[in-house]
Parts: structure tokens; C-alpha cells; sequence
């Protein structure tokens, strides 16, 4: 299926956004998701699931000063 992934259209055979990030080769921790438009927790987001056309946005905490 196609997603768009950062802005990026990409073809995709995972089938939850945990799939999808680790495919990516993309660690869970500190990052924010958004998937069409509603924003997730880590946790929250892992066992969302993908479908044909979804907007999937990935956004790190960083800390600073």
C-alpha cells in the first residue's frame, strides 16, 4: 500500500505504525506521532493501523537549552 511518510509518498507492506517504523530502521523512543492529522504518544501509536492513503508524520523530542 502507499502512505505518505514525512511528507514522502512511500510503498509500505506494514500493517501498524510499529510495523512501519521498524522498517524504517526507526527507534520508538522520545518521538511524537501523527497519523492523518491526530497526534500520539509512543505507546499510543504502535498498534495504530495503517491504511492505503494515510499521512504518517514522525516528530523527535529533543531536549536543550
Amino acid at each position: 500500500m502507499k502512505i505518505t511518510f514525512q511528507e514522502r509518498e512511500l510503498e509500505t507492506s506494514a500493517v501498524t505504525v510499529a510495523e512501519f517504523l521498524k522498517s524504517q530502521g526507526i527507534e520508538f523512543k522520545c518521538v511524537i506521532i501523527e497519523l492523518d492529522g491526530k497526534l500520539f504518544s509512543t505507546e499510543a501509536s504502535l498498534s495504530e493501523p495503517l491504511r492505503e492513503g494515510a499521512k504518517l508524520n514522525m516528530f523527535r523530542i529533543v531536549a536543550g537549552g
